[in-house]
This record gives C-alpha cells, sequence and structure tokens, in this order.
C-alpha cells in the first residue's frame, strides 16, 4: 500500500469514502489511521474547514485513548494541544488538557487551560462546556490560584525582611491574601464528602480515623488515580477506575440518575451504549455483592439508577488526585 503522501486528492478522498464506511469511534486504529489521512487531506486543501474538524474531533477520540487506556499523560496532551492548533475555540480540548496537567502538578499551565475553557466562546456544539463543566472548571481555576498562591507565600517568607520593607503594596497585599486564604492545602489534603453531598477538607490524621471505621457505613475511598478502594463494615475491595468514576457519580447525585445522563459523560463511546453502561453496572454490582451480597447497593430505576444505601455514607479523596474526571468528565 501507498504512503499517503504519495496518493492524489481525488485517491485521498476514495480512501475517506471507504474509511467511513468502517466508523468506529471505539477502534483506536480506525481513529488512528483517520488522523493520519485528514492531515494529509488538510495538506492538499488547506481552505477546507471540514477536514481541519474532522482532524480535530479525531485527535479528541485519540487524546481519550491515550489518557484513559495507556496512562500516557504525555501523549496525551500533545493530542489535546494539537486539536487547539487546529481549533484555538475548542473549550473541551482545554477542559482535558486542564486535568492532564493538573494531574502531572502543572499548576500555571492547568489554571490557563481551564481559564481558556472557562472564556472560550466556541459555536458549534462539540467544542463548548456543559454547565456543569464551566462549574468545574472555575473550580479548578480557583484551586489552581490558591495552589500557586501558597507557593509563592512560602517563597516571600523566605526573602529577607528588609527587601519586604521597602515594598509597602506587598505587604498591604500579603496582609489582604493572609487574612483571606484558608490554611495551607497540605496540612488538609484530604477531602471527605458526606452522604454524597456534605464536602469538608480533613487532615491526614482525620482521613486515617474517619476512613478506618469497623461500624456498617460504606467508604468510598479513591487513594490515587488507579486506587480506588470501597469497603463496608471491615470489608474492603478495589475497584477499577471507570468502575470508580460511574460509582462516585451515582453516590454523588443521591436521588437517582438517568442512563443517558450517565452515557453523556462516558469519555470513551461505543457502538451499543446502553448495553455497555449495562455491563459496567453488571460488573460493579458483583464487585459490591462481594461486600454484602444481601445489600442492594444500585437500584435500578425508571430510565436509570440509583445508589440506594440507607444511613450514612463517606467519600474521601486526596485533593491532588483527578482519577474520576479524567475518565466521566
Amino acid at each position: 500500500m501507498k504512503r499517503y503522501s504519495e496518493y492524489t486528492l481525488e485517491e485521498l478522498k476514495e480512501l475517506e469514502d471507504k474509511w467511513m464506511d468502517r466508523e468506529d469511534a471505539s477502534d483506536r486504529r480506525w481513529v488512528n489511521e483517520g488522523v493520519q489521512l485528514f492531515t494529509y487531506l488538510s495538506s492538499k486543501e488547506r481552505d477546507n474547514i471540514r477536514y481541519k474538524e474532522v482532524k480535530a474531533y479525531l485527535l479528541i477520540l485519540q487524546g481519550e485513548s491515550l489518557k484513559i487506556k495507556d496512562r500516557s499523560f504525555d501523549r496525551a496532551i500533545k493530542a489535546f494541544q494539537q486539536v487547539i492548533r487546529i481549533e484555538p475555540d475548542n473549550a473541551r480540548a482545554n477542559y482535558r488538557l486542564g486535568f492532564l496537567y493538573f494531574y502531572e502538578e502543572e499548576w500555571t499551565k492547568s489554571l490557563d487551560a481551564f481559564y481558556q475553557a472557562a472564556h472560550s466562546n466556541p459555536n458549534l456544539t462539540r467544542k463548548k462546556l456543559t454547565s456543569e463543566q464551566k462549574v468545574k472548571a472555575h473550580y479548578y481555576i480557583l484551586k489552581n490560584s490558591k495552589i500557586i498562591t501558597q507557593a509563592s507565600l512560602v517563597q516571600i517568607d523566605d526573602m529577607p525582611y528588609k527587601q519586604l520593607e521597602q515594598n509597602e503594596e506587598l505587604k498591604l497585599l500579603l496582609d489582604e491574601i493572609r487574612n483571606g486564604i484558608e490554611p495551607n492545602e497540605e496540612l488538609k489534603p484530604y477531602q471527605m464528602i458526606l452522604n454524597g453531598v456534605e464536602y469538608s477538607n480533613i487532615s491526614e490524621e482525620e482521613y486515617e480515623m474517619y476512613s478506618d471505621i469497623d461500624q456498617p457505613m460504606f467508604i468510598f475511598n479513591q487513594i490515587s488515580l488507579n486506587d480506588t478502594e470501597i469497603s463496608y463494615n471491615g470489608r474492603s475491595v478495589s475497584i477499577p477506575l471507570r468502575n470508580a468514576a460511574i460509582l462516585e457519580y451515582l453516590m454523588k447525585n443521591p436521588s437517582g440518575v438517568s442512563k443517558q445522563d450517565i452515557i453523556s459523560r462516558l469519555s470513551q463511546q461505543s457502538k451499543d451504549p446502553e448495553a455497555a453502561l449495562r455491563q459496567i453496572i453488571s460488573r460493579l454490582r458483583r464487585r459490591l455483592a462481594e461486600l454484602k451480597p444481601e445489600i442492594e447497593f444500585i437500584k435500578t430505576i425508571d430510565g436509570g439508577y440509583l445508589w440506594s444505601v440507607a444511613g450514612q455514607y463517606r467519600m474521601f479523596k486526596h485533593f491532588r488526585c483527578v482519577g474520576t474526571e479524567l475518565q466521566l468528565d
């Protein structure tokens, strides 16, 4: 088979038709082939906007696959950067980049990516953020800003006092910031969520105390990106990231969620998304049954699912862990 660079424009268009006939967004080979094909189509017809848009869409799929399946965050970042070079107003690509940079502790880059996502005004729906994603983008703008500010305060504390005395404006600003900012996040590095709706920041000692209990209470503990543990009454099991993301979403929405709502959030789509979701829920139920078989942790409701555990339940996440956001947002 010839290289794409050796084909004429007409031959590339014929290949495009054959490629379209095999459409399968869940097939990595189909996606990678499309990226190459539309790269060359774009080079042949530089003013053809459709070629650029299709390539951008395929790069999003490629980035999602690298991000979730391969944990190749550097390559995923490069894929989303390519999207933004093609479509500077693509809010969703910047949104994904924000999470990847945050996980890599690139606070300034994460801040910029989330800022661009929140303030872009694309004309196509596929490039726009949902209302919930906009709220979350602003949350991470503030979170990154706080981390950067705290790092600057530490550096300023190490400066000679005489240097600070020479700048009254800086002294006033420091007073304002220190009076308004919470204590260093490293002192309270964990987030605890009670019954899916009550959020609080807790210390390492509090985390150890609240997460290690023998009473019949359900605990969701996201220790790191690839390590989520669920426990009940002294028994515990680990669950994979994809299942953890759906479980967390159900637990944070105790009134129930629709199937379509979950499907719309899954980063990897399939030919039959409802069947794929049923399979995920089935696997998740089997894992939960290992804790206590007689409890129906997840109920099927009209058009969706409901987290049905009676009584109090707790969720824990380290403030730097964005595992479920990388999978289900």
